[in-house]
């Protein structure tokens, strides 16, 4: 049986911006995020500046979480394969 790649479409640089604090916040905490770090790491003053650019994030392929849990917010395995900066 064939696996099926994941399929990582383009992000601005301000996305990506986001994507690597999440990833930054993963590498150091060793657990996911919440919307407020972000908020922190990215100077947001409003949590929904965050949420909006997860959410486009996710339907990239480049995040991903478990709704209705804290901390949950994650970069997939595709995006880490995927950019080795």
């Amino acid at each position: 049986m064939k696996t099926q790649e994941a399929i990582l479409l383009p992000i601005t640089d301000r996305q990506k911006a986001v994507w690597r604090a999440v990833c930054a916040h993963h590498a150091s905490e060793r657990t996911g995020c919440g919307i407020r770090d972000i908020c922190k790491a990215m100077g947001f003053q409003s949590p929904n500046g965050a949420l909006s650019h997860l959410i486009y994030l996710r339907s990239r392929g480049w995040v991903e979480w478990r709704e209705g849990r804290a901390n949950s917010i994650i970069p997939t395995l595709a995006s880490l394969e995927a950019c080795d900066d």
